[in-house]
């Protein structure tokens, strides 16, 4: 059972309840995100997974390079290094990571109303680390920053992007619709912090 930390729309903490029971009834609660971004010398580049299609939200849906649920007692780092090794298989220290704020987002989906307090984190590449991927993630792609834009902000139907895990290095295409649905304020808040 899998519990987490609830909370009001002005992020003061009210309780705790099983993540089924959150999700379902729309509970505000924090999440972990962790970016991977690399700049080779003349490109900025951002990393995201694809997710399985086995998962019962967004299937398939490109997203976010590392996330997941804090626990309850959980803090954002403790939590998001967990996230880290459980799904990109990445052993990364605190000093890894830079803390970049909090996102509040709202997402809705089939029998879901998800309300994040969502951490931000960013991991600045000097190489790919060796990434394991779990049943949970099907590939890593890596994409400019610049075509991200294009994409969320709809001035591109699809951009290249190029496997770096989980399946052999190739270039593919991604359309706007496989990506995962965050809000557009999100992305360009990511977007921001990428280029800052």
């Amino acid at each position: 059972m899998e519990l987490l930390t609830i909370f009001d729309e002005q992020h003061r903490e009210l309780g705790v309840k099983e993540r089924e029971e959150v999700h379902r009834d729309g509970d505000w609660h924090e999440t972990f995100h962790c970016w991977f971004i690399e700049h080779d010398g003349t490109e900025l580049y951002i990393y995201l997974q694809q997710r399985s299609f086995n998962k019962s939200e967004f299937p398939g849906k490109y997203d976010i390079t590392a996330a997941g649920h804090l626990e309850s007692g959980e803090t954002p780092v403790v939590g998001g290094l967990r996230e880290v090794q459980e799904e990109l298989g990445v052993t990364l220290q605190e000093s890894d990571l830079f803390y970049k704020g909090i996102i509040q987002e709202e997402l809705f989906a089939k029998n879901l109303v998800d309300r994040e307090f969502c951490h931000q984190f960013f991991y600045y590449l000097e190489e790919l680390p060796d990434i394991l991927l779990n049943e949970e993630v099907l590939q890593i792609v890596r994409m400019r920053v610049n075509d991200l834009e294009k994409l969320v902000e709809g001035k591109a139907a699809s951009v290249e992007a190029e496997v770096v895990a989980g399946a052999p290095r190739q270039r593919i295409e991604v359309a706007n619709e496989e990506l995962c649905p965050h809000q557009l304020g999100y992305y360009r808040e990511v977007l921001m912090i990428c280029r800052t």
